[in-house]
């Protein structure tokens, strides 16, 4: 498996890792009970919560345009030392804002947000350049 497949494995386990972060929040500040509740009753979410579910959200978003930027480079047989490197960076980048955005770091988590989109520029220019 190229190494541009496995990030997509990694970016993977990054937003499983999230995922498993805010829903272990959910117990600890609004009770266990409420937690497997039907939730009927919302209750006021923290901002670490509210900044958890940003950062999914932005994962997610990250995860539309690279997954299939990344197909698409494994279909047209696209491998090179830039998506090599744009994987690397993407996923560096999108580790590195996970932790950032999630305990609040304004500015490196917004360098860490252009790392990854750089990551995904490299790869972009890669893929165009194979048409």
């Amino acid at each position: 498996m190229s190494f541009e497949l496995q990030s997509v494995v990694y970016t993977a386990l990054i937003l499983m890792a999230v995922l498993m972060f805010q829903g272990g929040l959910v117990p600890r500040l609004q009770g266990f009970k409420w937690g497997l509740s039907s939730r009927d009753e919302p209750k006021e979410y923290s901002a670490l919560q509210h900044r958890v579910s940003r950062t999914v959200a932005n994962h997610l978003e990250g995860m539309a345009i690279y997954v299939p930027l990344i197909l698409v480079a494994h279909l047209a047989d696209v491998s090179t030392s830039l998506t090599t490197l744009g994987a690397t960076l993407f996923v560096v980048g999108r580790a590195l804002f996970a932790g950032f955005y999630i305990f609040g770091v304004p500015v490196a988590r917004s360098g860490a947000w252009g790392v990854s989109i750089i990551g995904i520029v490299l790869i972009l220019i890669e893929v165009i350049k194979a048409f």
